[in-house]
């Protein structure tokens, strides 16, 4: 079992970044996993494989995700979550789920990309933001094919 590195990224992890079977794994102690959620079915793919893994017969592309947040409170309710909020989407983006977040012009909102297996894991994260946890935004949700993406996702 290998660990990814703490800087890890597209080049660090390899396919396993973008595909649909990647499960990361962080540890109490702040260390990352990359699991292959086809390991559990199938013997031939090895539940953690050795990283950066170049090539694959399993790869799948995960679904892009937009996540359109409307601030729900005022601006003041919002910024008292704000660095919770970052922190939350910086803990994602190491284990490269998250690949873009920013703000709305003017604040009215934020927008996050990410990518996912599927739309429940997206719901079920999303849950977990502290905005929508602490009742300051609601999130609207938009998948896209990863095939219209030019370019690399993630660098």
């Amino acid at each position: 079992m290998r660990m990814a590195p703490p800087d890890a990224g597209p080049d660090a992890v390899g396919l396993c970044w973008t595909c649909r079977h990647k499960r990361a794994v962080t540890t109490r102690r702040g260390a990352t996993f990359f699991r292959c959620a086809r390991a559990e079915a199938d013997p031939r793919f090895v539940r953690y494989p050795p990283l950066p893994m170049r090539s694959c017969g399993g790869y799948e592309d995960a679904m892009l995700y937009v996540v359109l947040v409307h601030y729900t409170q005022p601006l003041a309710a919002v910024d008292a979550l704000r660095h919770e909020h970052v922190e939350f989407l910086e803990r994602y983006a190491r284990e490269g789920v998250v690949h873009a977040w920013a703000r709305r012009d003017p604040p009215s909102g934020g927008v996050i990309v990410l990518v996912a297996p599927d739309r429940a894991s997206v719901e079920t994260l999303i849950a977990q933001d502290p905005y929508v946890r602490g009742g300051v935004a609601q999130a609207e949700i938009v998948a896209f094919s990863p095939a219209n993406v030019r370019g690399p996702v993630g660098r």
